[in-house]
């Protein structure tokens, strides 16, 4: 573990929080699957400490990536705030469970291997998904939106409830949305999103994307937004939970990289092809996921 950050460590940890800030507006995602085996692989880290540093990265990415969402108008804030209310009590135990982990001290890194493991079927499921849809579309790249509706605005679909709704809209570059987001059973899902982000780093986009855009049915665009917007009110509270546990030094050097790159990249997402990004994404995921057991096996490689 670093005891102080040297020159070289610091430009280190500013280059990766740039990294980080680019690619988790893009997946809507805390940014702690590449943060945490990072810091564990490169910067020795323990993985109690790795992952709590990471929440604390998460507040930057978060905030950064929201307000440039906002600007661009892809944020559906009546989902989130519903995933808001389940996400948070997930956040709050995932902070325990965490710190409980730490407290066993066995010789071996439960965290470690759960973190590993978790990243694993995530991104095994993701890509293949990403693979059958390339099928399913025949090599076309559908664009992100969704277009449908008659009219600007909400209509509800639902006499008795308001968990079902309709929307048709345009964002600041102009691209048309139309969808019909069915929020329930999805939202409650949510609370597992908080618990695994809260107690691997992760900030919980990992769990929270596949379901807005799966079980709720938001264009991707949308479900990345509104995912980075529930990040930065539900991480807060794993942070509060763990909050000992962080480096702030080291969330100081990430978090410069982080904002700057938060907050240009989504200005730009609308002309990414997103089957390249995503597929490299993943792939960057298991090799890290290896590496961590690898690791704990102790074999370096």
């Amino acid at each position: 573990m670093l005891a102080h950050l040297e020159l070289l460590h610091s430009f280190e940890l500013i280059g990766l929080g740039l990294v980080v800030g680019a690619i988790s507006p893009t997946f809507g995602i805390g940014g702690g699957l590449l943060t945490v085996p990072l810091l564990v692989l490169i910067f020795g880290m323990p993985t109690s400490t790795a992952t709590a540093t990471s929440l604390g990265v998460i507040i930057f990415v978060s905030l950064s990536g929201s307000l440039a969402y906002v600007r661009e108008r892809r944020i559906d804030f009546r989902v989130g705030l519903l995933f808001i209310i389940c996400a948070v009590p997930g956040s709050v135990a995932g902070g325990f469970v965490s710190n409980w982990l730490k407290s066993l001290n066995v010789r071996i890194d439960w965290l470690q291997i759960i973190f590993a493991v978790t990243m694993l079927t995530i991104a095994a499921m993701r890509i293949v998904s990403i693979v059958r849809n390339r099928q399913n579309s025949g090599g076309a790249n559908p664009s992100d939106a969704e277009v449908g509706g008659e009219e600007n605005g909400r209509t509800f679909v639902a006499a008795r409830s308001r968990l079902v709704y309709r929307r048709s809209f345009s964002d600041r570059r102009g691209v048309q949305f139309g969808y019909t987001a069915r929020m329930f059973p999805g939202m409650l899902i949510a609370f597992a999103g908080g618990f695994v982000g809260a107690m691997l780093g992760l900030g919980g986009g990992v769990i929270y994307v596949p379901i807005l855009s799966g079980l709720i049915g938001l264009p991707a665009g949308i479900a990345t937004a509104t995912s980075t917007f529930t990040i930065l009110f539900a991480n807060p509270f794993a942070v509060l939970v763990r909050f000992a546990s962080i480096r702030w030094d080291i969330v100081l050097f990430l978090s410069i990289g982080v904002v700057i790159s938060a907050t240009i990249v989504p200005r730009f997402l609308h002309r990414i092809q997103a089957k390249w990004l995503l597929a490299g994404f993943w792939t960057l995921a298991v090799f890290a996921s290896v590496r961590l057991l690898l690791k704990v096996a102790g074999v370096n490689l």
